[in-house]
């Protein structure tokens, strides 16, 4: 158990990734406020000025802006027939992006589809880029590419994503150890755990919050709670109930943040209609308030280019041997030119 803890401790999801909640919430405000400040900026030195500025979006109608899009994400992921595994390394690359990014700065819509694709390279998942384009409308290939650099930059070249998936397969390997626990049980336990990790984990922030095995064994206690206290029993058997009850608690923290978001709501997606109406307005003011220097992605990474190839390149000239190694070693070849060829004569002797 030590073990696998500190190997965990050395990931890039833990050092990087990692936040308590209250750290999460300020990091989002800082974002914000950052966006708001650049965008301001850009907007009053643009010509003409805008004036009055626009209402920029809150962190919270960012958070909610930044659920909606990962619903978005899981839909097309599905349409595209993708492993569970690319899905939820895609949702999460989307949700750590703008972390330390805003919506108003980077467009999501145009994001989501490089996590996709970008997605299935770090799983070593093969999916041609026209089929990413398909899927989209008015969607290019360039359009997909143009944001990758952007995003392993917003996501700090962390590429490694640990899912719980894995934990759930080893816990239902331990529990049909169990003689006295009906197969069934535990059948029906494995496959709607599974359905909630799905997608609970992957629309929340328990991510950023718990272990790959604490989120698994909360979405088991939604379950099936008797199973995971069954495993608790025997993984603290010898530690006391103190130790058992301290993991217990954290479990059901995040149990609370799973059960906001049930895999039903991506069922019913759009029958909310009030829900529908506060997201379209939402989108509207994001129109009216986003950074004009990075709402096309292509232009952005073209014009980056030009600058790139502007700049001037230092001019090297090229020295002599003599003048990198001195004099003499001109004077060294000369003098083993003559012994070999004296009197400028063929080195190999006279024809036969």
């Amino acid at each position: 158990m030590a073990a696998e803890d500190s190997r965990y401790r050395q990931s890039s999801q833990y050092r990087l990734w990692s936040f308590t909640p209250s750290d999460l919430v300020a990091v989002r405000e800082k974002t914000n406020a950052l966006a708001r400040t650049h965008i301001s900026n850009r907007l009053r030195a643009s010509e003409p000025p805008v004036d009055p500025l626009p209402y920029f979006l809150t962190p919270a109608e960012e958070h909610t802006l930044l659920t909606h899009f990962t619903f978005e994400l899981l839909r097309a992921a599905t349409f595209c027939q993708l492993p569970t595994d690319i899905q939820a390394t895609a949702a999460i690359f989307l949700r750590r992006f703008y972390v330390t990014n805003s919506i108003m700065t980077y467009p999501p819509q145009e994001l989501l589809k490089t996590c996709l694709f970008f997605g299935c390279k770090a799983e070593g998942y093969f999916m041609r880029l026209q089929k990413i384009v398909d899927t989209f409308p008015k969607t290019t290939g360039e359009m997909v590419l143009a944001a990758e650099y952007v995003l392993c930059q917003g996501i700090r070249f962390a590429f490694d994503v640990r899912h719980p998936f894995r934990a759930l397969e080893g816990t239902v390997m331990e529990l049909r150890r169990q003689a006295d626990l009906d197969d069934d049980r535990i059948n029906q336990a494995h496959r709607k755990t599974r359905e909630i990790l799905k997608f609970s984990p992957l629309v929340t922030d328990v991510y950023f919050h718990y272990t790959p095995s604490q989120i698994m064994f909360a979405a088991l206690a939604i379950v099936d709670e008797g199973l995971v206290q069954r495993i608790l029993r025997n993984a603290c058997a010898g530690q006391g109930e103190e130790a058992k009850d301290k993991v217990w608690e954290t479990i059901r923290d995040c149990k609370t943040m799973l059960e906001k978001e049930p895999p039903q709501k991506m069922t019913n997606y759009g029958s909310d209609k009030d829900n529908m109406r506060a997201l379209k307005a939402l989108r509207e003011k994001l129109t009216k308030c986003r950074d004009p220097d990075r709402a096309d992605l292509v232009a952005l990474q073209k014009a980056r280019r030009e600058q790139a190839m502007q700049k001037p390149k230092a001019k090297t000239s090229l020295k002599t041997d003599e003048e990198v190694f001195g004099s003499r070693v001109g004077d060294e070849r000369e003098s083993k030119r003559r012994k070999v060829a004296p009197d400028g004569g063929d080195i190999f002797g006279p024809p036969l």
